[in-house]
């Protein structure tokens, strides 16, 4: 009886390092690999042992594809930062184009798309 409490707390250290392993692999997009792989780690290990290559070949097509994944995500991450940078240049010269004409900033707004429009008439300002 007093393995109890060890097995107890061992196993809780073990479910909890567990689940912070599959919340990293979550925020990695690598939560598909893990599970495989802890699949033919243990359920399917007698199938993994003699299909080494399939087994293998699947882990690493697994891990492939959260790789392009990843690189997708970086090219919309770019695409996105190039479109705000240039969608804030375009709103200082708005800014400096209507302080230059002496427009108050009290009666103007911009718009969801960038456009500097006035309070009371929503046209853009020209």
């Amino acid at each position: 009886m007093t393995y109890a409490p060890f097995l107890s707390l061992g196993l809780t250290v073990l479910l909890m390092i567990l689940s912070l392993i599959f919340k990293i692999a979550g925020k990695l997009r690598l939560t598909l690999p893990l599970v495989y792989f802890l699949l033919i780690a243990t359920v399917l290990n007698p199938w993994a042992a003699a299909h080494e290559k399939l087994a293998l070949g699947i882990l690493f097509g697994l891990i492939a594809l959260s790789v392009i994944s990843w690189l997708f995500a970086l090219k919309n991450y770019l695409s996105d930062r190039s479109y705000y940078k240039a969608l804030e240049e375009d709103m200082s010269w708005q800014i400096q184009r209507a302080r230059e004409r002496g427009i108050p900033f009290d009666s103007v707004y911009f718009d969801s798309q960038g456009n500097m429009r006035y309070n009371d008439t929503d046209e853009i300002v020209e």
